[in-house]
C-alpha cells in the first residue's frame, strides 16, 4: 500500500508539472496576439479597416506586412466576438498595445460605429487559464491594497506600491505569497 501511495504522489506531482508546462506553452503561442474587445459585429466587415481605424485613434501605424492574420473569435462569456490580431513581430505588437493603452478611453463611435458608445479594449491575448488567474489576482490585490496589477508580455505583474518589487504571478500558489 505504501508503494502505491508513493507512486500516486509522484504521478500527481508529474501531472501538476505537465499542466503548468502546457499552460506556459499555450500562453507562449499567443505571445504575438492582441485581443480587441468591444467592437460591434457587422455583416461584411473588414477587420483590417477596423484595426486601421484603431491605429488612427491611438496614433500608431502598423505596417501591413507585420500582420499575420486577423480573425473574430467567440468569447467565453456572451455572444460577442473579440478580434484577434496575430503579428509577425512581437515588438510591433507591444508598441501597438502600449499606444492603445495610452489612449485611456476609446469607444466604438471613435472608430466609425456612429452612436455606439461601447468601450473598446486592446490587450494581450491571454489563455482562459491566464484570464481567470488575472481575475483572481485583481480581487486579492484589491483586498490587500496593492496599487498595481498589469499584464505585459502576457504575464501578470503586481506591485504593492512604488517602492516594492514587482512580482510575476504564474499560478494560484503565487497568490498565496502576496502579503
Amino acid at each position: 500500500m505504501e508503494q502505491i501511495k508513493v507512486t500516486f504522489d509522484s504521478t500527481l506531482s508529474e501531472i501538476v508539472a505537465l499542466k503548468k508546462e502546457l499552460a506556459t506553452k499555450e500562453q507562449w503561442s499567443r505571445l504575438n496576439n492582441v485581443e480587441i474587445k468591444g467592437v460591434p459585429l457587422k455583416r461584411d466587415e473588414n477587420l483590417f479597416s477596423i484595426v486601421d481605424n484603431i491605429c488612427t485613434q491611438v496614433g500608431y501605424t502598423i505596417p501591413k506586412h507585420q500582420i499575420n492574420y486577423i480573425a473574430r473569435v467567440p468569447t467565453h462569456f456572451g455572444k460577442d466576438k473579440s478580434i484577434i490580431v496575430n503579428f509577425i513581430n512581437r515588438y510591433i505588437k507591444e508598441e501597438f498595445v502600449a499606444s492603445a493603452r495610452s489612449k485611456k478611453f476609446m469607444t466604438a463611435k471613435d472608430i466609425g460605429f456612429v452612436g455606439n458608445k461601447q468601450r473598446l479594449y486592446v490587450n494581450d491575448h491571454l489563455t482562459p487559464y491566464s484570464k481567470a488567474l488575472l481575475t483572481r489576482t485583481k480581487a486579492i490585490c484589491k483586498d490587500k491594497d496593492y496599487q498595481y496589477v498589469w499584464v505585459k508580455y502576457c504575464k501578470i505583474h503586481v506591485r504593492k506600491n512604488d517602492t516594492t518589487r514587482v512580482m510575476i504571478i504564474t499560478s494560484d500558489s503565487d497568490l498565496n505569497k502576496l502579503a
